[in-house]
């Protein structure tokens, strides 16, 4: 399985932020997607997922091209992102039920799955029949996720996932990530919690300054363990000149 992206290009009010960039996703990926705040990463995603329009740009999946509505990556993609927010007015459980009546689940298997999902990801009493409107950050990334997960979509896009979780929540999510992973599906993560994604990734992109400035195995952005993830991100996006020794300290 493969999503590929050909020719990628955004802008806004003529200033580039995606400049023709060229990827392949293949299954079995783990994509660690990084990058400074206003590097494009949200807005790569955007495009990818079809909220935002880009200005150029092919997409294929499955060798087919996608077009119009993009339906065929739409019906496999599995999205946590704060740009697209659950419904406020609904209770968990009602989400979670909207969101399994759009993928056509039938009943037994929608009951099986929340359930699960549910039970795994939240311990508080009652929390299901709260409207989302009362969560907390935290509560509305896992209801986020569990809805994200109950069709099982071949490629899951999380845009920031630990950002609000408690440290528990946070490794439930990463066990979770690490079970998902199989040869017939693709996860991309864009994150700023670097030790995190050190746990999961398989593959880094850097995005800075419109283009992908890394793209590889997580042991070769890492020089095979020889360096942290963070280390070896400060390096590509730093500049010599700002990694100053402050002597005078």
């Amino acid at each position: 399985m493969e999503l590929v992206i050909k020719e990628l290009r955004k802008s806004y009010s003529g200033k580039t932020v995606l400049d023709a960039l060229n990827l392949t996703f293949r299954g079995g990926d783990v994509i660690g997607l990084l990058g400074k705040n206003g590097s494009g990463k949200t807005t790569f995603l955007n495009c990818l997922i079809d909220l935002i329009a880009p200005d150029s740009g092919e997409f294929y999946f499955k060798g087919e091209e996608l077009t119009g509505d993009r339906l065929p990556l739409k019906r496999v993609l599995g999205i946590v992102s704060d740009v697209i927010p659950p419904v406020p007015e609904f209770t968990g459980a009602d989400y979670l039920r909207f969101m399994g009546l759009i993928h056509k689940l039938d009943d037994a298997t929608f009951q099986k799955r929340s359930t699960d999902l549910t039970n795994f990801f939240f311990d508080e009493p009652g929390v299901l029949k709260k409207k989302i409107s009362q969560y907390s950050t935290g509560m509305i990334k896992k209801i986020s996720f569990c809805a994200a997960i109950l069709h099982i979509p071949s490629v899951v896009i999380l845009d920031e996932p630990f950002a609000g979780l408690d440290p528990i929540a946070v490794r439930q999510l990463i066990s979770f990530l690490q079970t998902y992973r199989r040869a017939d599906r693709i996860i991309l993560v864009a994150s700023h919690d670097l030790s995190y994604l050190e746990e999961i990734a398989t593959r880094i992109l850097v995005l800075d300054e419109t283009q992908i400035k890394f793209d590889g195995k997580l042991a070769d952005f890492t020089e095979q363990g020889t360096k942290v993830i963070s280390e070896a991100l400060f390096e590509i996006l730093v500049p010599k000149t700002k990694q100053t020794t402050f002597d005078w300290l």
